[in-house]
């Protein structure tokens, strides 16, 4: 199911209808990631290069130095992780495009779907983005010793908003989680390989809509493999 999703969504994606939410999708993921980038490495950075000891002072000479490359590199790795809570929070800008791109192309007989505000949207987007810098922050000191583990908790993490994001335009919550247990061993694959995404340059800014439209495929593969109409 994962494979033909992937196929599917990379055939759509250079066609007309979705060229509106790619372009849109371009966007406000650069701005997110430029958000979320610079506001994680200037904290990253102030509390680097203010780093004081007690009784002491601030550290001057070369140990600033230090710091202040220690700050740098730590900007780099901020602006870095920043991908993840960018692609999550800006998926709410544009989940009904895209849903309904794909759906149009690949599900022409479904009703329209309730959808919902972009507002609650944007909410839900931001609250997935707030998830994932909590998960990320206590974790970073082990990424370095166990490079595959932000994939690992990324994936996790993308995977579950971005199928959610899709399918709570057509079901209720406790429905949502049902399909999602009944797609995991996809869901969970594919969340990663967006994680991968979402660390290399300009795939980041395509990971959003790549995420939602391949989600839409694995939520109704789900949705079909349960006898739905």
């Amino acid at each position: 199911m994962l494979i033909p999703a992937i196929a599917k969504t990379l055939r759509q994606l250079p066609t007309t209808p979705m060229l509106r939410p790619l372009l849109l999708g371009l966007v406000v993921t650069a701005l997110c990631i430029v958000g979320f980038g610079v506001t994680v490495g200037a904290g990253v950075s102030w509390l680097v290069s203010g780093l004081s000891i007690p009784w002491v002072g601030e550290i001057g000479g070369a140990a600033d130095d230090a710091l202040g490359w220690l700050a740098g590199i730590g900007s780099v790795v901020a602006m870095a992780f920043a991908f993840t809570p960018a692609a999550a929070a800006a998926i709410g800008f544009f989940v009904d495009p895209v849903a309904d791109a794909v759906e149009a192309r690949y599900y022409p007989d479904l009703p329209p779907a309730k959808g919902r505000s972009l507002g609650t949207e944007v909410a839900m987007g931001l609250r997935y983005a707030g998830l994932a810098i909590l998960l990320n922050i206590p974790l970073l000191p082990f990424y370095f010793l166990f490079p595959p583990l932000p994939a690992a908790v990324n994936g996790w993490l993308l995977g579950r908003s971005f199928f959610d994001m899709t399918a709570l335009r057509r079901e209720t919550p406790a429905r949502t989680r049902a399909l999602r247990r009944a797609a995991w061993f996809q869901m969970v694959p594919g969340g990663i390989l967006l994680a991968v995404m979402t660390l290399v340059p300009f795939l980041n800014l395509l990971a959003p809509v790549f995420g939602l439209a391949m989600m839409t495929h694995l939520y109704h593969g789900a949705r079909m493999k349960r006898g739905d109409a």
